[in-house]
């Protein structure tokens, strides 16, 4: 009996990391934030490093997307430049709550560098 659940436990986490590498997959390995009308420089985030290695949830940035065999929705569809819709926070809050946030928690717990200064994300363009 003990085997038979090692074995179903095995096969479960088999399917679970299977699936998710095959999501991994069809994600672009990186992708390019752009706020509309913003003046800073769009950030360039590696997708499928923050997939696949730093185990983000998809649910932590696409948090009202129900599936995502469909695609997603562009943050800028509800994180306006100056206000966001039906309560949304505007896109700079959004995202530095969200993204630098994170990178803040894991420099701390972690001893990294992930990047926390304006520059260090919005890079312009040579």
């Amino acid at each position: 009996m003990k085997l038979k659940k090692v074995l179903i436990g095995i096969l479960n986490g088999a399917f679970l990391l299977g699936g998710t590498y095959l999501l991994a997959q069809q994600f672009p390995k990186e992708c390019v934030i752009v706020v509309p009308g913003g003046k800073m420089p769009s950030v360039k985030l590696l997708h499928a490093k923050h997939v696949t290695e730093y185990k983000v949830s998809c649910k932590t940035c696409h948090h009202k997307t129900e599936d995502f065999t469909k695609g997603v929705q562009k943050c800028s569809e509800c994180h306006g430049l100056k206000e966001g819709k039906e309560g949304a926070p505007r896109a700079m809050l959004a995202f530095h709550k969200n993204c630098v946030n994170c990178h803040k928690k894991v420099n701390t717990e972690q001893q990294k560098n992930a990047p926390i200064k304006c520059n260090e994300c919005h890079k312009k363009e040579s």
